[in-house]
């Protein structure tokens, strides 16, 4: 019997042990390259869930009532009650609302929300809890950068945020729509997510003002998803805006037959004149996508 046939169940088993420690790194890294983006249907308002193979997950708004718990329970797992990152674009009802009530029921690893006083009641509540939990806040804008695990990262556009200044100040009245409310809608955190090769441009409620600052500076807006600016009113989305981001998803978050007019015929000429796939969540419920770094594709559940 020669030494090879002698120990080949050994060898054999050394082989099995080496291939196993090479490749389950390569199965693990790959499994973890995933993400599913969900455009909640919660009426009038913003609510966008990102949830990553490799465990983390980031909600970015959360509508105007507490519809956003449902979406989320049947998003996560029912034991799963952590959210690793919320991002407060601006502090409106339709946005914060939902988040207010998450933070009662949910652990939360981070907050991060643009640099301003809101004197409006569900701010007020947003903020004690905070206080309350200790959650830690950071404030963010133009130029900074958020690393979501080892694969993703949110690229800050705007607000321009300046260290040392004190908060920008609103009173209640701003809470309106129109003229008044325009002004804390421009406060809103515009970002650029990138995930491997695909990417999401948020825009919160920015105006065109905005808009246009943010294509003044230069930045890289090309993406493959925008999330339409402030639920497709007048007072967003320029021709120019448009032309430079050039998704080929329009997603509009926006209730069913809401008093407001939204999205109006303006905004829904120009994004079908440079071509993009329009989506609306009072027509298409809730939006969802999949991506695996590479490629994007929209789904159904």
């Amino acid at each position: 019997m020669n030494y090879i046939e002698k120990y080949r169940y050994y060898i054999l088993f050394f082989i099995f042990i080496v291939a196993v420690l090479v490749w389950l790194p390569i199965i693990v890294y790959g499994q973890n390259i995933g993400l599913k983006t969900w455009f909640f249907d919660v009426g009038q308002g913003d609510a966008i869930f990102l949830n990553f193979a490799d465990g983390n997950q980031v909600l970015i708004d959360g509508g105007p009532d507490g519809k956003i718990l449902q979406k989320l329970g049947k998003a996560m797992p029912f034991y799963d009650r952590d959210i690793d990152l919320i991002i407060l674009t601006h502090p409106h009802k339709d946005h914060v609302f939902g988040i207010v009530e998450i933070l009662k029921r949910y652990k939360v690893g981070k907050i991060v929300l643009s640099k301003i006083n809101f004197d409006s009641a569900v701010y007020k509540e947003f903020m004690d809890i905070v206080k309350l939990k200790n959650i830690p806040l950071k404030y963010l804008g133009d130029g900074d950068i958020i690393n979501v695990g080892n694969f993703a990262e949110f690229d800050f556009l705007s607000p321009e945020l300046v260290e040392g200044l004190k908060n920008k100040d609103f009173a209640g009245e701003n809470e309106s729509f129109g003229a008044k409310g325009q002004s804390l809608n421009d406060s809103s955190l515009v970002m650029k997510f990138i995930f491997g090769n695909n990417s999401i441009l948020f825009t919160g409620d920015v105006g065109v003002d905005i808009e246009n600052t943010i294509l003044l500076q230069r930045y890289n807006v090309k993406s493959d998803i925008l999330k339409v600016g402030h639920h497709g009113s007048k007072y967003s989305s320029s021709e120019e805006f448009l032309k430079s981001v050039f998704p080929e998803y329009a997603v509009i978050q926006v209730g069913a037959k809401n008093k407001y007019g939204h999205p109006t015929e303006q905004t829904l000429g120009r994004l079908a004149k440079i071509g993009a796939k329009i989506l609306r969540n009072d027509l298409d419920g809730d939006i969802i996508f999949i991506s695996d770094g590479k490629e994007l594709y929209k789904t159904k559940d």
